[in-house]
């Protein structure tokens, strides 16, 4: 990617502080849709430990209603880009969250590492170990 990198943010987005209860995110890495506040912040706490590093190149207001980033990370080692876009509703809370992560292969190594970690309660939200293993080998003859 040719654009110029941000300084580091100071915090986590704006919008996490003003998450909606009914919130809804979904996910490149998601087989679901994952509704609730309680449920969106808990994987987030799974989720940002796996990234080697972030870096962003865009990240702030996009419009009345909606906010941005985009950012390029690595997550084991394995680059992988990301565009996170959140709708704000009429009261100001972010109630629609979209995660898309890429590429493919990155973004099945993401949802295998958050199976991997999440446990009971949340591992139907991705991919088990040998659906991503079968995935990978569909999308890369070589691997």
């Amino acid at each position: 990617m040719t654009q110029p990198l941000l300084p580091k943010p100071d915090g986590p987005p704006p919008w996490l502080a003003k998450l909606a209860e009914d919130a809804t995110l979904e996910a490149t890495v998601l087989r679901r849709p994952v509704e609730g506040r309680a449920n969106i912040l808990a994987l987030l706490k799974q989720a940002m430990p796996l990234y080697d590093f972030q870096d962003f190149t865009y990240r702030g207001d996009f419009g009345a209603a909606f906010f941005m980033e985009s950012y390029r990370a690595e997550i084991r080692s394995v680059p992988i880009e990301c565009s996170v876009l959140v709708h704000m509703n009429a009261q100001g809370e972010a109630d629609s969250i979209l995660v898309n992560h890429r590429p493919l292969d990155a973004a099945l190594l993401f949802s295998r590492l958050m199976w991997e970690q999440v446990g009971d309660g949340f591992s139907d939200l991705y991919l088990t170990g040998p659906q991503a293993d079968a995935l990978q080998k569909v999308t890369d003859p070589k691997a």
